[in-house]
């Protein structure tokens, strides 16, 4: 699913934006999910809350903080750089501001069928192509219908907790249905283990190891059961060499 933001403190102009796009999303492979916000505020606290998007289209000129200043928002959170955004406005004198949140590009209003999907098309294509190469580095979870990707390196461990996984992070807990048997499946198991029936471990965070238990960086420590005990420690073993 491509999840597309279009932001415009102007409800006919982003409604005509979200009516083209519907119009279209039939030629596109995948389904298109859209999100609108009526200013720059309500897309920084989406973003603020997880939010991710693959193309953005975004107005300039907006009451209270503007779209160049939501684009630098945007642009400070590293997980957020493979978004394409693409600012609309009916000025054209701010492309030197534009330059550091690097647009994908510019649409002048009135924003018209041709001109709308001339970005869109490739956009989408591009978004695509780099969703297939970069799943392979994050984990795709479900929140409340919405794909969320989690970069694996952000990963301490998971814990399963009856048809709930609670998924450990550097930014915090992330709690959503699964179990563990499908989580592992989706985990790289270079560095990835299930370490007991309720917990897979990123050996990254591995500061400590012994038969019967783990200690993360974060100074949690969790239990390695008895049958994968030998197992745990031979591929930390192998993990270790690797890294040599």
């Amino acid at each position: 699913m491509i999840h597309i933001a279009i932001c415009d403190d102007d409800p006919r102009s982003a409604g005509l934006v979200e009516s083209l796009i519907l119009d279209n999303r039939e030629r596109f492979s995948e389904k298109i999910d859209m999100s609108v916000y009526f200013s720059a505020e309500r897309f920084v606290e989406a973003l603020g809350q997880g939010s991710i998007f693959d193309i953005i289209f975004m107005d300039i000129e907006m009451g209270g903080m503007d779209g160049i200043m939501a684009g630098h928002v945007l642009r400070a959170d590293d997980a957020n750089d493979p978004a394409q955004l693409f600012y609309i406005s009916s000025y054209e004198q701010y492309h030197l501001q534009l330059f550091d949140v690097r647009p994908s590009g510019f649409i002048k209003k009135p924003v018209g069928q041709k001109s709308l999907l001339d970005k869109l098309i490739p956009a989408v294509q591009k978004a695509i192509r780099i969703r297939q190469q970069g799943k392979q580095h994050f984990l795709p979870v479900q929140l409340k219908g919405k794909e969320r990707l989690v970069p694996l390196r952000d990963i301490h461990y998971l814990e399963s907790r009856i048809r709930r996984i609670s998924l450990m992070t550097r930014d915090g807990e992330i709690q959503y249905y699964g179990t563990l048997g499908e989580e592992a499946r989706k985990l790289p198991s270079g560095y990835f283990i299930r370490i007991h029936q309720s917990y897979i471990v990123n050996f990254y965070s591995v500061k400590e190891i012994s038969a019967r238990r783990i200690v993360l960086i974060t100074g949690d420590e969790l239990p390695v059961s008895e049958k994968n005990s030998i197992p745990v420690r031979k591929a930390y073993m192998k993990f270790r060499g690797n890294l040599a």
